[in-house]
């Protein structure tokens, strides 16, 4: 009789326990089932505001100011493109909207401005290499690249991604979801920015190289290896050159339908933000050994740039890559916004870039002649 009572009160316990999971298990499902499509819709934001950047859509939203990024969409070219990366400390602009066609579905597009890493001098730097370098110090370096005023080359333009492109309607605060950004026109992506910069390189006395071979089709991958034989024969060509500039446009926070894009207000204006990118090479056997030399130029330009035009570049990006930086001690890559920055902010941030390396230029012509 005794054993029948516990036999009868435990399963009466255990009846209740799988109650009282069931229940829990249901009310959980409810509530992940009614947050589904808010997370679709916010959850970039959410991956933003875990990471630690400031997003906004136009001025509406009224968000904490210590956010930041998901992980940046993935390129190919075996895997040597630069990891975009969004900082923390950021401050928006607001966007105005054109109307898209209503035939093509579109996703959003959301503002940021981006500042983070570690001071240096006026500016920031994100270091990922670990070399323990004083900044500082080798900031105090003057580049090692002989500068003349005479009108022979001494700046070399290019695009290892030729065919990158830019939302093309002004003022869109929306991108059409078909579009691949990519385009063989120069008109409409990274040529045109390039394009820019050379110019007002051109304008201030300097001679200038802007070499438009398409290197990325049709066929993306070794982009960069068809691109540093375009660097070698223009060296070979104009031995002059001691600046070799890849001009890239970046792309990332893509969650759901949502993507993001960088913008600085220079002079009343909106300007695409550009990244600055300087490499290293640690390994025992270094093809890329005169990687400190690089650096000097790098800290200069980002010196002078947030000098002339405070907001305008993102953080000098040091990592442990090379982008055919090998191949003078003057070669960088440089990023100029995203593919949902308009054209228009991308070719305003291009004559910003060609200002600021032309100040540089002037600065190092000085001690050359």
């Amino acid at each position: 009789m005794k054993k029948a009572v516990l036999s009868a009160a435990f399963l009466k316990k255990s009846m209740l326990t799988v109650g009282v999971a069931a229940t829990l298990f249901l009310s959980i499902w409810c509530i992940a089932y009614n947050l589904k499509p808010v997370f679709e819709k916010y959850g970039a934001r959410f991956l933003l505001c875990t990471a630690g950047a400031s997003v906004r859509q136009g001025v509406e939203i009224n968000e904490h100011p210590m956010l930041t990024a998901p992980k940046p969409t993935p390129m190919s070219d075996s895997g040597i493109e630069p990891d975009a990366v969004l900082e923390p400390e950021t401050k928006v602009h607001p966007v105005v909207s054109a109307t898209p066609d209503p035939n093509r579905e579109t996703g959003s597009v959301e503002v940021l401005w981006m500042s983070a890493g570690e001071r240096v001098d006026c500016f920031s730097v994100k270091d990922e290499t670990g070399t323990g370098l004083d900044l500082e110090k080798e900031l105090l370096i003057d580049p090692d690249i002989p500068v003349k005023r005479d009108g022979s080359p001494v700046v070399l333009l290019y695009s290892t991604h030729t065919t990158e492109s830019f939302v093309l309607e002004n003022g869109a605060d929306w991108y059409y979801l078909d579009d691949d950004f990519r385009s063989l026109d120069p008109d409409e992506g990274i040529v045109s920015v390039a394009a820019e910069a050379a110019k007002i390189i051109e304008a201030g006395g300097f001679g200038v190289v802007h070499d438009t071979t398409i290197h990325d089709y049709p066929a993306y991958s070794g982009s960069y290896a068809r691109s540093m034989e375009t660097v070698r024969k223009n060296l070979e060509k104009y031995p002059t050159v001691g600046i070799t500039v890849d001009v890239h446009r970046d792309a990332f926070g893509e969650s759901g339908t949502t993507r993001y894009k960088p913008v600085a207000e220079i002079d009343g204006k909106q300007a695409a933000q550009i990244m600055i990118l300087t490499g290293c090479d640690l390994s025992d056997e270094p093809i890329f050994p005169n990687w400190r030399k690089n650096l000097h130029l790098a800290l200069r330009l980002q010196q002078k740039g947030e000098t002339l035009f405070p907001g305008l570049f993102r953080p000098l990006y040091f990592c442990k890559r090379n982008y055919n930086m090998h191949a003078t001690t003057g070669s960088l890559l440089v990023e100029v916004g995203t593919d949902v920055n308009t054209l228009e902010e991308a070719r305003y941030a291009g004559k910003l870039l060609g200002e600021t390396i032309l100040r540089v230029l002037e600065d190092l012509a000085e001690k050359t002649e």
